[in-house]
């Protein structure tokens, strides 16, 4: 299996009751690692409340938007308003379709004066955004809970354009918060945002990795497991709260799936050797994933509960870190058969199978957008390792694809996981010194760290929105 050793990676293959040691020189936590940039030109579309709904407006590319800091009703000893302000100016900036306004001084005069007049100064407003103001109230409950209150204004019509009241405890105040950051944008756009999501990844713990889970922004860091040895390679369930990962526990790298609800595990597969790089169909009925019984690594299909073992792969290279299709009818996957790790396509019943790519001496981990549009892959470009997209419209044309390039060059790029609405990726990266987490949206902006953990951020992969 795949351990980080000495700054290398180690694959050992379990032939003949032996293991057989490869090394890479590069330090790669994935057997062949992975990115993938999406871009996408929103069709822009009116709406009677005059809102245009996509990525672009008419008065400029991005829409402007105030949130000036919510009113708290009490005493604010927690500082709640200016965190609720700043947590939707992040959510709202992240999504690539808003340019927030940070002038939060004149902002707070501006709020008192309305408060004032007892109504919103649409004309006020609009010297500071042109097309959003969103306010909000936050009331501690007789319960010990918190009744939050927001509402966007749309500084076109001069009118209500949106408002959600939420409740729960002080503890979970920034998910109700990414929850109306979603709702708004679903509410302009159609499309699912991705504020209320978590990210999987792999972190060392008193010399072990372990499985941990964050919000999206890298709030609330959680540890999952504590098997006190090596946890690799998770991918998190398309819609339920669940992960897939490899571990060393049981002394052998084991596939499992770790119901995150219930904290209950089950094994998907423990042959003996390599059993790692698992990942789910979008409807989340099968698994592929990498497995070495006989030999090298080759890719196999399984039912979403280990059954129905079906070997997709037959050669003498190393063919790992599988990714399904969104529609489920093709597989993209590393392999090393020209010589070097290179990008392969084969259906889902295992025929066809291509190459994909030729840019780059060393490209290895593909992960398939929701979207299906692009591929995204871990690239040796120059030096180092950037992210890379494929394009992959109509993939069952054997034409050549249009490749390009999401990171510039700076650290080392690798394992990149999609957001569920394919708008986003996470991906690891060494740029600030140590591995740590960041995301970006498709079109390279919004790059952002948001991971600061002790024992480093490695392997991430994207879930679901709760």
């Amino acid at each position: 299996m795949n351990r980080e050793m000495n700054s290398n990676l180690v694959t050992r293959h379990f032939v003949s009751g032996r293991f057989i040691v490869r090394y890479f020189p590069v330090f790669l936590l994935t057997l062949f690692s992975v990115f993938s940039l999406f871009t996408e030109q929103a069709q822009a579309q009116r709406t009677d409340s005059g809102v245009w709904l996509g990525a672009k407006r008419v008065e400029s590319t991005l829409m402007e938007v105030a949130v000036p800091d919510f009113r708290v009703i009490g005493k604010d000893t927690e500082r709640l308003g200016e965190m609720s302000s700043r947590l939707i100016n992040f959510d709202l900036q992240f999504t690539g379709m808003f340019k927030v306004n940070r002038n939060f001084d004149f902002m707070r005069k501006a709020d008192l004066r309305d408060r004032k007049l007892g109504r919103v100064n649409y004309k006020e407003w609009r010297t500071l955004a042109s097309n959003f103001l969103i306010k909000g109230e936050i009331t501690e409950l007789p319960d010990d809970r918190l009744s939050v209150e927001i509402v966007a204004h749309d500084l076109q019509t001069k009118k209500e354009f949106f408002a959600k009241r939420l409740t729960g405890g002080k503890s979970v105040v920034r998910r109700m918060i990414h929850r109306f950051s979603d709702a708004f944008v679903r509410r302009l756009t159609g499309e699912k945002g991705v504020a209320d999501t978590r990210i999987g990844l792999v972190s060392r713990v008193r010399g072990r990795k372990e499985l941990f889970l964050v919000d999206y922004d890298g709030a609330n860091p959680q540890q999952i497991t504590d098997d006190r040895s090596l946890v690799l390679f998770p991918h998190m369930h398309p819609e339920l709260n669940k992960a897939l990962f490899t571990t060393y526990r049981y002394r052998n790298p084991d596939l499992y799936v770790l119901d995150l609800d219930t904290n209950t595990r089950k094994p998907i597969s423990r042959k003996i050797g390599l059993n790692s790089t698992g990942e789910w169909s979008r409807d989340g009925s099968k698994i592929v994933f990498s497995l070495s019984i006989r030999g090298n690594s080759e890719i196999y299909t399984c039912n979403a509960d280990g059954s129905g073992l079906v070997r997709l792969t037959n050669s003498y290279a190393i063919e790992t870190s599988p990714t399904f299709s969104p529609d489920g009818k093709f597989i993209a996957f590393t392999s090393d058969r020209p010589g070097a790790p290179q990008i392969y396509l084969m259906k889902s019943s295992g025929g066809g199978k291509r190459r994909l790519t030729y840019v780059g001496r060393y490209n290895d981990g593909p992960s398939w957008s929701p979207r299906g549009d692009y591929i995204t892959y871990a690239s040796l470009i120059d030096k180092g390792f950037d992210i890379a997209l494929l394009e992959a419209n109509n993939i069952e044309d054997k034409r050549r694809r249009e490749v390009r390039q999401l990171t510039q060059g700076t650290g080392s790029n690798e394992a990149p996981s999609f957001s569920p609405n394919g708008r986003n990726v996470a991906f690891m990266s060494s740029r600030g010194g140590t591995k740590q987490i960041y995301i970006v949206n498709v079109d390279g902006g919004n790059l952002t760290r948001i991971t600061n953990l002790p024992g480093g951020g490695y392997l991430p992969s994207w879930g679901p929105s709760r």
